[in-house]
């Protein structure tokens, strides 16, 4: 079971006001580079007058037309402008509608585009020099960059922190002074650095050269987070605290360390610690060592692995080694927890090369190899020696896909108005290997289809299906069948605010699943805040819908969100009797807090009520606090080939 976590975090944030930035760094490309500080962005003007920034406020950030191949123009909702253009003789009544539902927009920006669309205009164009203006987490603003904090306590989290290194921001950027510009990759580049954990936000602003229609000045605009942190929870079984440097040294190497402990009649005190390094040496391999000595879990851990990140890249792969003397999965992201400790040592290494067209770099088609291999350190040689899902095994595999990803940016979607890039395309992929062991060699086969599209005005739409298992004597086993589908509305407005609509469907199914192997609808593989260690079943559908409602609040750079949800759930043992078996649902709302200059966590606070047939012995209602990470989509770049999670 899942324990909820409580987030500890300390926060500076002052309301900006005009003054300077706090840092700039020009280069030209040749080796001359410059750090600049607390200068205004016009500073940045060389003596020669070769070229210019055309306002402190960069052009990038200001309102782009919309693609109209893929949103229709922004205007009122229809029930909106009724109500705006409704003459009501009951005044009262006009004004309680006109608050629930308005045409009336906020100062958030909720205009969508297609990521490539503001760089399409410098296409081809040969980019002189590339210069950077990085400002710290409290006070400052991507919008204007002459703001800065005014309040203490943001000045003094400012003084605590340390800039990202400009070196470091360098070696995120794949472009330099005489480079031609390319949309599909600037707009690639924009996603890279926004996706680091330590950044904000980034964007991307040309600027033309005066007396020159083909050169420009690329600026590289970023916006760091504050990178300390301490994440805690604490309840009658464990306790856990950890504190945390998402950017050591301004390099953007992770350092974490923490203590866990079991509070049954004999306590137990243990430690654990990672340290992470992103893009070594430039090259976009990240980097992990970590080790644990708790009663959860001992052992140590290394990894390195470059994925797919842009278009261009032609190769991926990585490897990791695991040494476990005590754990109760059989895999740090297996779903299944076993009713004893295991002991193991694992080892992973893939690789995987992507063919494109050099006309159009979007399609791809990749192969991929994989090599994984665990193997048990039994206790007793008897029982574990006959258990399969427990095996030794070697397994090889091999796969085909074939990719497509565009990106479109948003806002308020998963985050709290920082930019959100949002992936869409299709991803296919044909798997299959040979799993080697002491019950003797099953092949292995696999299918994975899963495409998402952007609706009008921003709404996304996404399904997947996939079907794998493998082959024992002429038997399918460890099967798995998967339908999914994910949506998220586009943007309306209820009380001034902004919300969307969001839906999850999911129907899963084992084929010759074995004894330790099942389903379950607890917490987030089913109905949150509901727990029953004894509904297991071998099929799940799942139905989750919530709607989010981001409220115009700022309470030193904290931003709030309100949501209402319904999950839905059906477990059997056969696809044929899942809608014959009893089903279970939770309602209710919540609130999450934000805070993107941070790294902590989001903190969610919810309360669940449980209409329908609730376990045994147990109240109709449910409580969390806990700390969530912000959901991601899928990437449609490719990745390593794996079976389908059964979980």
């Amino acid at each position: 079971m899942r324990r909820p976590i409580l987030i500890i975090c300390l926060a500076f944030q002052g309301t900006p006001s005009s003054s300077k930035p706090l840092c700039n760094i020009i280069d030209d490309g040749k080796g001359n580079s410059q750090l600049l500080t607390d200068v205004s962005p016009l500073a940045l003007v060389p003596n020669d007058k070769s070229s210019y920034l055309l306002s402190p406020k960069f052009p990038c950030l200001s309102p782009v037309k919309s693609d109209t191949t893929k949103l229709a123009p922004l205007r009122p909702t229809p029930v909106a402008k009724s109500i705006d253009n409704l003459h009501l003789r009951n005044s009262l009544a006009k004004n309680v509608l006109g608050h629930f539902i308005t045409s009336e927009h906020t100062n958030i920006s909720h205009t969508g585009v297609k990521s490539i669309s503001y760089f399409e205009q410098f296409s081809g164009k040969r980019i002189v020099s590339v210069r950077f203006v990085s400002l710290r987490p409290f006070g400052t603003s991507l919008f204007d960059t002459t703001l800065t904090a005014t309040k203490l306590i943001a000045k003094f989290g400012n003084r605590l922190h340390r800039n990202t290194d400009w070196n470091k921001l360098r070696t995120q950027v794949l472009f330099k002074a005489g480079d031609l510009v390319n949309p599909i990759l600037m707009a690639e580049n924009e996603k890279l650095m926004r996706d680091l954990s330590y950044l904000e936000d980034v964007a991307f602003s040309i600027e033309p050269v005066l007396g020159s229609t083909e050169d420009v000045i690329l600026v590289v605009l970023s916006k760091d987070k504050f990178e300390y942190g301490v994440n805690a929870s604490f309840n009658a079984d464990n306790s856990n605290l950890e504190v945390v440097n998402e950017n050591m040294f301004g390099l953007g190497h992770r350092f974490s360390i923490g203590m866990a402990q079991k509070n049954d009649y004999l306590p137990e005190l243990g430690f654990y610690s990672s340290y992470y390094i992103d893009n070594f040496l430039g090259r976009f391999i990240n980097a992990r060592i970590g080790f644990s000595d708790t009663y959860f879990k001992k052992g140590w851990n290394l990894s390195a692995e470059k994925k797919f990140l842009t278009s261009v890249d032609k190769n991926a792969g990585g490897l990791s080694f695991d040494y476990v003397s005590k754990f109760n999965y059989i895999a740090d992201d297996h779903p299944i927890e076993l009713d004893t400790t295991v002991a193991f040592v694992t080892g992973d290494l893939w690789f995987s090369h992507a063919f494109s067209n050099k006309n159009n770099l979007l399609n791809k088609t990749l192969i991929s190899f994989r090599y994984y291999h665990q193997e048990f350190m039994r206790k007793n040689e008897e029982t574990l020696g006959e258990n399969m899902f427990l095996r030794d095994h070697d397994f090889f595999l091999a796969g085909l896909g074939f990719s497509r990803r565009n990106l479109y940016k948003n806002n308020l979607v998963y985050g709290y108005g920082v930019t959100e890039d949002i992936p869409y395309g299709h991803f296919y992929e044909l798997t299959g290997g040979l799993d080697r062991s002491q019950f003797g060699i099953w092949p292995y086969m696999g299918l994975s289809i899963s495409n998402a599209f952007i609706g009008n005005e921003g709404s996304y739409y996404s399904g997947k299906l996939s079907l794998d298992g493998f082959l024992d004597r002429g038997s399918v086993v460890q099967g798995t069948f998967q339908v999914s589908g994910n949506f998220f509305s586009k943007k309306m407005y209820a009380f001034g605010d902004p919300f969307r609509q969001f839906v999850d469907i999911e129907f899963l199914s084992g084929i010759n699943r074995f004894k330790e192997e099942y389903l379950n609808i607890d917490g987030r593989f089913g109905i949150r805040d509901f727990y029953a260690s004894d509904l297991k079943g071998n099929c799940r559908l799942r139905v989750k819908l919530e709607m989010v409602r981001y409220l115009n609040w700022n309470l030193y750079g904290f931003r709030f969100t309100n949501y209402f949800f319904s999950d839905i759930a059906f477990l059997s043992d056969q696809p044929k009797s899942i809608f014959k078996e009893d089903f279970y649902a939770g309602v209710g709302a919540g609130f999450r807090i934000f805070n993107e200059s941070l790294v902590f966590k989001i903190i969610d606070i919810r309360l669940t009520w449980f209409p329908v047939k609730p376990p045994e012995g147990r109240i109709p209602f449910g409580a969390n606090l806990q700390g969530l990470t912000k959901s991601i989509f899928d990437d449609f770049l490719g990745r390593k080939s794996e079976i389908i999670r059964y979980q």
